[in-house]
């Protein structure tokens, strides 16, 4: 039976037209390449070179066997070219879908680095709500998402990210924001932004105001982040929000303070539960790991 070796050996005389350049090429010795050689001529049936002067000159049959070696090495040298720009991250397309207040603060910066070290690099960001994030994931329509929350799910496989706490954002004019930290009782009958049902969050929050006795005004709720910071600076109240987003609306304008008692809030990627991420995957996820940790270790109350 024809082996690759074989083939290589063929190939390779073909190419350099002596057995002592071939041997060279393949690392093996002269009598190796001739015993290929001539293991090769007795599978096909036929002579594959005439000896002349110490020169191998190709047979017509040879001639015509090369034509299909060389388009098969030149297939395999495709390959291996691909691979190494897969292996150095010099091709590739990602896939994200994560929650807006990610998508609006802390990707662009992640992504604008990774694809300026990765140039050949294309990357595709749907920004939803992490319950439909949760949703494009477990379908495998994307390689990995990003939401605000930590859950198990047998669709999925999850993986923490980063925790901090929801912090108070308020008008620099508000009447609270000589205080250091805010409690529950400050907020009694205060304007206030609240997220909405869906949030994880929503009920932690609740909770919190209920235990303390005090009551809200809340007039309007937004399952987004970044829309109830909108809503603070247009003078619509106060609102309780996850530390990225609200860091990200501290250079316009917004005053962010402690909240006590404290609220957890948490970041997590979330991957396919049956396929295993690639490497691209899971190096965005160590620089997604690394801005969140960097930033949340260094909160702006102003």
């Amino acid at each position: 039976m024809i082996n690759l070796r074989q083939i290589e050996a063929f190939r390779a005389v073909m190419i350099h037209k002596t057995v002592t350049r071939a041997a060279q090429t393949l690392h093996v010795s002269q009598p190796a390449v001739s015993r290929l050689i001539n293991d090769l001529e007795y599978y096909v049936g036929f002579s594959l070179f005439q000896r002349s002067k110490g020169r191998l000159i190709p047979t017509p049959e040879a001639l015509a066997l090369y034509e299909d070696v060389d388009r098969a090495f030149v297939g395999l040298d495709k390959i291996t070219d691909t691979a190494k720009e897969i292996r150095e991250f010099r091709t590739g397309r990602l896939f994200l879908s994560c929650m807006p207040a990610l998508a609006l603060s802390a990707l662009p910066p992640i992504i604008h680095s990774f694809t300026s070290r990765h140039p050949g690099i294309t990357v595709s960001l749907q920004a939803h709500s992490s319950q439909r994030v949760l949703e494009w994931v477990a379908t495998q329509q994307c390689d990995a998402g990003l939401i605000g929350m930590h859950l198990e799910d047998p669709s999925v496989t999850v993986l923490p990210i980063a925790s901090g706490e929801l912090c108070l954002v308020m008008l620099p004019e508000h009447r609270l924001v000589q205080q250091a930290a805010i409690t529950a009782e400050d907020l009694e009958g205060e304007p206030f932004v609240s997220l909405g049902q869906t949030q994880d969050v929503r009920p932690l929050i609740d909770h919190v105001f209920h235990q303390a006795g005090v009551a809200r005004r809340m007039r309007i709720e937004t399952q987004l982040s970044s829309v109830a910071c909108e809503l603070v600076l247009s003078g619509a109240g106060v609102s309780l929000i996850d530390p990225i987003t609200a860091g990200s609306y501290a250079s316009r304008g917004l005053v962010i303070r402690p909240f006590s008692p404290r609220i957890p809030f948490h970041y997590s990627a979330v991957l396919p539960a049956f396929r295993p991420p690639s490497r691209l995957v899971l190096e965005f996820l160590d620089e997604v790991k690394v801005y969140l940790a960097n930033q949340l270790d260094n909160p702006f109350f102003g």
